[in-house]
Order: structure tokens, then sequence, then C-alpha cells
């Protein structure tokens, strides 16, 4: 990441309406990662390990609430979902 496209980034929110964003590097607890969504760049705290590729909720999500991405609903939490956590199917 990096060079003529901007700062380098940690993960990818692919739409403004999206709750969760894709990493793209394995990520540590405690870390703090800068996500892009087109030219803005927002900062989120993971709260527990992420693998590559997988999602990262940039908001609290509540149980029952749907988990957007692409701008659409992707599903729906299960339990409630911190910010900065692992986004996934349990």
């Amino acid at each position: 990441m990096g060079g003529d496209n901007g700062p380098d980034v940690d993960a990818i929110r692919l739409s403004p309406a999206d709750n969760v964003a894709t990493v793209l590097r394995a990520v540590a607890a405690g870390e703090h990662l800068r996500v892009r969504c087109g030219p803005e760049v927002m900062k989120v705290r993971a709260c527990e390990p992420i693998p590559l590729c997988h999602k990262i909720s940039l908001a609290e999500i509540g149980s029952a609430r749907p988990v957007i991405k692409y701008g659409q609903p992707i599903g729906e939490a299960s339990a409630p979902i911190s910010s900065g956590a692992h986004v996934h199917v349990h």
C-alpha cells in the first residue's frame, strides 16, 4: 500500500455505509488501524487479533442488528459486537 495512492492503510471499507472493513494483513490486539474508504481514512483500534482478509467492526453493532458490507446487509449480529472486534460467523 502507499506510493501514489495515498497513505498506507491497514483495512478497506468498501462503502461509507459499511459498519465493517476488511483487514489487509493479520492484526494484533491493541493495534491502531488506518481504514480507507475512497479518499477518506479513519482510525479504529483492534480489540482482538484479526486474521488476514477478515472483517473488523468499525462501530458498535447491537445483537440482531445488520452487518453492512458493500453498502448492503450481509448478515445479522448474533451477539453484540464491539468497535474494533473481529467480525465472523459463529
